[in-house]
């Protein structure tokens, strides 16, 4: 690989980024977590005021979790939060508030795994350890023409190791990460590359045959399973019944009495067996909710109890409990 050209175009090419600026290791930890499912121009707000609140490992393992969870609602993909906070109680217990710059012990804190480790030990540590996400995927799968079915792990794994050698080849683990993360977010994009612009253009496999487009090769993701909510907005004193999730799923957000059923009275029947008995007020617009692998259609309702069942508590102040996107804009038709 072209390596000399391809680490002149970053360098003279690079978006101007806080956690380019920075070679802290937690504050890469945070970046590179933020960055999962999420685009930069989403998360950098996000990534900012968490660093503000949060300025230190020691900081974000003295945390409630639900402050933390609190702070970043509305970015989504809310479990990486929560393992990055028992991440943080991990390296404070583990390596008195430090991460290591040993690549083995970093892949055993939870919530980091093969991909985040090489970010920190490449970014952090210049260390050549390869971080190889779905950007790094593209480019290397485009430049050798691989034909492997990049959405099973093994095929992963074996680009993993391909660009494990090109890392030690670059001698330049820092700048080979950054520059090789930049050309997929920003040239060698999912459809219509900019290959005209690419440094590694009369490299590309996939460029020189013009078949970019069929890389890389990727299976059919299954179809999202859907389900069918009855959500009921239920009024009592002066709060609303709500209940933290247990749920893996959006777990430690707070939600409405929400309930699966194939119908009204089916939902308004399962309630009553959780000791609510709603009287309805109110019937609000249909909400479509789309997660990563999931679909939720939630037919939305105003009402009041006159008592409280467990799980449910009363909250009077949406604010003072972690909310998700979802129930947000359940909120929203309140108004």
């Amino acid at each position: 690989m072209a390596y000399l050209r391809l680490f002149k175009w970053y360098q003279k090419n690079k978006r101007d980024l806080p956690f380019r600026k920075t070679d802290d290791p937690y504050f890469i930890w945070v970046s590179e977590i933020m960055l999962q499912q999420t685009q930069v121009d989403t998360m950098l707000p996000y990534y900012e005021k968490f660093l503000n609140t949060y300025p230190s490992i020691e900081s974000l393992a003295a945390s409630n979790v639900e402050d933390v969870l609190r702070l970043v609602q509305g970015i989504g993909y809310y479990k990486r939060f929560r393992m990055l906070h028992k991440g943080a109680n991990y390296v404070l217990e583990h390596h008195e508030g430090k991460l290591p710059n040993d690549y083995d012990k970093v892949l055993k804190i939870p919530g980091i795994g093969p991909y985040t480790a090489g970010a920190i030990m490449s970014i952090a540590f210049h260390k050549p350890y390869p971080a190889t996400d779905g950007n790094v995927i593209r480019v290397l799968s485009r430049v050798q023409m691989l034909n492997d079915n990049f959405r099973l792990d093994k095929n992963k794994k074996k680009l993993n190791q391909i660009n494990q050698v090109m890392i030690e080849a670059s001698g330049n683990p820092y700048l080979y990460t950054q520059s090789m993360m930049e050309l997929g977010a920003t040239v060698c994009k999912v459809s219509n590359p900019l290959c005209d612009v690419c440094p590694l253009q009369d490299v590309c496999l996939a460029n020189i045959n013009n078949v970019q487009s069929a890389y890389p090769k990727m299976s059919k993701l299954p179809s999202k399973k859907e389900i069918q909510y009855y959500t009921f907005i239920l009024k009592y004193k002066d709060g609303f019944l709500m209940r933290r999730r247990v749920e893996d799923l959006l777990h430690g957000f707070y939600e409405f009495v929400q309930i699966e059923a194939d119908s009204l009275n089916g939902a308004l029947s399962s309630a009553l067996d959780m000791g609510l008995d709603i009287n309805l007020m109110d019937e609000l617009k249909p909400i479509k909710h789309v997660f990563t692998h999931l679909i939720w259609h939630i037919n939305l309702y105003v009402g009041a109890v006159n008592t409280i069942k467990a799980p449910f508590e009363l909250v009077n102040d949406f604010n003072a409990v972690p909310i998700s996107t979802v129930v947000k804009k359940q909120i929203k038709q309140l108004k």
